[in-house]
């Protein structure tokens, strides 16, 4: 990817940029994730903020090429037409970048960390990137919840990923972190889980309990909001 003249603001053009195959289009026109958000701003989704604060730190850290790499392989250049394995993949790579950037903000780091494992799509195992800088030596698991119906399946979850992430930690690194990120619920994501206290809060409790029982730290955020989470313990 060649250097950007004009830097991208919005989280929908950066999504232009990356994928430029691919054209705006609402889900009934095409069907494609990415194709739709492309059609979102800011100004109506405040949360897209964080987005695209998440590529312009990869951006200007030399990294948006590889991440552009990554996109095309985990989902494709050109829309998928609806294809909701890719569309989820993709979703899982931007929480990842998410993650980078949180880490970034939260360690005063001038380096990226790096992708280590992507996921296992069957033993459902989440993205791990890590660092092995002097000052900054650590893995993040990245794991994003996935929609389910009952605070006991999203209970469940947050158990899986805890010993998920014990069980799938990289060798050699010194401090571990679990980093969770609420799905997206599409237009409609305001009213789901995340901004609804009584739901969120159970969340809360369960990584309080579970991740703190393994001594293990952790990151809980809304969907892509890096910036602002729900609850971390570091």
């Amino acid at each position: 990817m060649e250097q950007l003249v004009d830097r991208p603001e919005e989280m929908s053009q950066w999504l232009r940029c990356l994928f430029p195959d691919i054209q705006p289009a609402m889900y009934e026109q095409d069907g494609c994730w990415i194709a739709f958000m492309m059609t979102r701003e800011t100004e109506h989704n405040p949360p897209f903020a964080w987005m695209a604060r998440a590529f312009d730190a990869v951006y200007q850290n030399g990294g948006l090429p590889e991440l552009q790499h990554r996109m095309f392989q985990t989902h494709g250049s050109f829309s998928c037409s609806g294809d909701y394995s890719k569309d989820e993949a993709i979703q899982v790579l931007i929480t990842e970048t998410c993650a980078m950037a949180w880490c970034m903000k939260a360690f005063g780091m001038d380096t990226l960390p790096t992708p280590h494992k992507q996921i296992d799509r069957q033993k459902e195992y989440g993205n791990w990137i890590v660092s092995k800088i002097e000052k900054f030596d650590f893995g993040i698991h990245v794991i994003r919840l996935k929609p389910v119906r009952t605070l006991q399946e999203i209970w469940q979850q947050v158990i899986d990923a805890v010993e998920q992430t014990k069980l799938t930690k990289p060798e050699g690194i010194s401090s571990t972190y679990l980093y969770l990120d609420i799905w997206h619920d599409g237009p409609g994501y305001a009213y789901g889980v995340g901004y609804n206290i009584d739901v969120t809060q159970p969340i809360i409790d369960a990584l309080a309990m579970y991740a703190g029982e393994s001594g293990l730290r952790y990151i809980l955020t809304r969907p892509f909001q890096w910036g602002n989470p729900i609850t971390e313990w570091l």
